[in-house]
């Protein structure tokens, strides 16, 4: 590579650097947030190598994905920086800056470098980029991403060059991102597709991808005791019903990532792709295979936990549109310039920064959301870290489903400060009593904690009122090897959630089976909220490990 093609690569990489810098530098005011409390727990507790290794290590953390390069990230993190947020953030930032000098360098691969750089900015300014940005616990999605790139450059590198070492360096690569994240290890059955060279090279050289697939197979097995991901019951996928799941949340994804503007992106964007491939005479074969690739780990993800935000679920997907209007961009523009139409090449350059004003408009936008709920978050973990035992505090709605991130917390405090105590959390009414010294609740007119101690005596008359002891309820549970399967009644309407000191609080449907972690003797009660407003609960149940189903009723 020449003296000058190496300066401008300097020139755009590092302007790639200051683009990322520019838009997530904010994140670096953020705290503790969503699963970042129990990763911590994981990476003090074991050593790294059993998250690797050990199956009963490993679900204690998660039963339903295989992500061990999470934790061993963090461990680096805890073993350079202690137990700093800032420091862990800056880590999060410099990945999303080595994945869009990764897709840069990929996209090089075949177009020219100001498309490259194009390309790698809009990937930046997309709401998924935003939002791996604010959630330390996506850091997997993110260095995958960059552990897949490497490997497909790597790869296609050996291709044009030839050598082992390329070779074998992109295999661990390759290697690398499966430990991080499932939805790269369909990247070799990419592979044999690619333009390169002819078909009977690219098999030859895909040998020691295709072994590390055979034993990451092997591995997730032994690992998870499931090839399928994600946390609905195995059942569930054998239903027909999940194809109409599946089609309306993958058409929902133009709205999710683009908002308002979804309209005009996405007609853009088709027309982009249509232009190409009639002037190149292309038939987009390998487009489809990539969306195919793309989106089909996303498939268990559809019906529990759903997809409804442009968040970590849709990073990969958000990759790949980046990838494909950069190229097709510069692709149309060299076809029409060869047969010397400079008008349509004008239009072509006026549709880019359109497509990226729009994916920045919406990116911002999702970043104002973010940071509101990063910072009820935030000031709750500080307010964890800060008080004792003498405070309790009533954790606000979004902590409540994500209740492992308090619990996470207080086991965590004592161990990062020896002799300290943490509040108590009461999720619910029926845990509140009159003995707390302080009280507190986050308040989201100020981002603060609000003293709320005066009003125990209401709050607990509240509650009486609205209780009907003796109303009937029945529930029947089991856990068995991971998956936590219910039935509630008698009621038809209103809702019924699992209420835990230890859980949180989860609303859930009447019957239903989901693959999740929960510890062995675990509390809870069932509550029914009527349409009516009154409320009731069963005795207190406790989740048994493998053992047989309970019933419980009250007529």
């Amino acid at each position: 590579m020449t003296s000058s093609k190496l300066f401008v690569h300097g020139m755009l990489v590092s302007g790639l650097m200051v683009v990322c810098g520019l838009l997530f530098a904010g994140a670096l005011e953020g705290n503790w947030r969503w699963d970042d409390s129990q990763i911590l727990l994981q990476a003090l507790r074991y050593p790294i190598i059993e998250s690797f290794i050990n199956p009963e290590v490993w679900q204690q953390f998660s039963p339903a994905n295989l992500t061990p390069w999470l934790i061993f990230s963090f461990k680096i993190d805890l073993a350079l920086f202690d137990a700093i947020p800032q420091a862990f953030y800056l880590h999060q930032i410099l990945a999303i800056a080595c994945a869009s000098v990764a897709l840069y360098f990929c996209l090089s691969l075949w177009i020219n470098k100001v498309y490259a750089f194009y390309g790698s900015v809009v990937f930046l300014v997309g709401a998924p980029s935003f939002s791996v940005a604010d959630q330390l616990m996506t850091r997997h999605y993110v260095e995958g991403l960059v552990f897949c790139l490497a490997a497909l450059i790597c790869y296609v590198q050996h291709l044009r060059r030839g050598g082992m070492f390329l070779l074998l360096t992109g295999t661990a690569f390759y290697l690398l991102s499966v430990t991080a994240k499932e939805i790269y290890v369909p990247l070799v059955l990419l592979l044999p597709f690619l333009p390169e060279r002819d078909f009977y090279t690219r098999a030859r050289a895909l040998w020691p991808f295709l072994t590390i697939t055979l034993l990451y197979v092997v591995w997730r097995g032994w690992m998870l005791d499931s090839l399928i991901g994600g946390y609905v019951a195995r059942s569930e996928y054998m239903k027909l019903s999940i194809i109409g799941d599946i089609l309306s949340a993958f058409s929902n994804f133009p709205a999710l990532l683009l908002g308002s503007l979804w309209l005009p992106f996405t007609l853009l964007f088709l027309l982009l792709m249509i232009s190409y491939s009639f002037l190149t005479h292309s038939r987009l074969i390998l487009s489809l295979i990539i969306l195919l690739l793309v989106t089909l780990p996303l498939v268990p993800l559809v019906r529990s936990s759903g997809i409804f935000f442009p968040d970590r679920y849709l990073f990969l997907f958000w990759t790949m549109i980046s990838f494909a209007i950069a190229y097709y961009a510069e692709r149309l523009a060299s076809s029409l310039q060869k047969n010397n139409q400079q008008a349509l090449i004008y239009l072509t350059w006026t549709g880019a920064p359109l497509l990226l004003l729009i994916a920045l408009l919406q990116g911002l936008q999702f970043k104002q959301e973010l940071e509101s709920l990063g910072s009820e978050f935030d000031t709750q973990a500080r307010f964890l870290l800060d008080e004792d035992s003498n405070s309790a505090f009533i954790p606000s709605e979004n902590l409540l489903p994500s209740f492992w991130f308090v619990t996470g917390l207080q086991e965590l405090k004592p161990k990062l400060m020896p002799g300290s105590t943490v509040p108590s959390a009461v999720v619910d009414s029926i845990y509140l009593d009159e003995i707390y010294d302080k009280l507190y609740r986050y308040d989201s007119s100020c981002s603060c904690m609000e003293d709320i101690t005066s009003s125990i005596v209401m709050r607990i008359d509240e509650f009486e009122q609205k209780l009907r002891p003796d109303a009937p309820l029945s529930l029947r549970f089991e856990y068995q090897q991971g998956y936590f399967s219910w039935m509630f009644g008698p009621y038809e309407y209103g809702s019924y959630q699992v209420v835990s000191d230890v859980l949180g609080v989860i609303t859930a449907p009447a019957t239903g089976e989901q693959r999740v972690t929960l510890a062995n003797n675990a509390p809870f009660y069932l509550r029914y909220t009527a349409p009516e407003g009154w409320i009731s609960y069963s005795s207190l149940q406790k989740i048994q490990h493998n053992a047989p189903a309970i019933n419980w009723k009250r007529d």
